[in-house]
């Protein structure tokens, strides 16, 4: 139980800096249009949830890899 929540735990503490980073950077010109932010929550959202079924990925195949060595969680 908690090798999935420590793996998801440094995953985003990873993964979420840069991909902030880039998506910010990526559409700077189309935030700088936006005063209120509601395009930079939307986009906020959207890379979120695609990081975390990403994570998702990644740890299904690592939990498959496990089983298959018989190192059950």
């Amino acid at each position: 139980m908690w090798k999935p929540l420590l793996f998801f735990s440094v995953w985003l503490n990873l993964t979420v800096p840069l991909q902030l980073t880039a998506v910010f950077s990526i559409f700077q010109p189309l935030l700088a249009v936006d005063k209120s932010g509601i395009i930079m929550l939307g986009l906020l959202l959207l890379s979120t949830i695609a990081n975390v079924y990403l994570a998702t990925r990644v740890w299904m195949r690592i939990e498959d890899r496990l089983y298959k060595r018989k190192h059950f969680m």
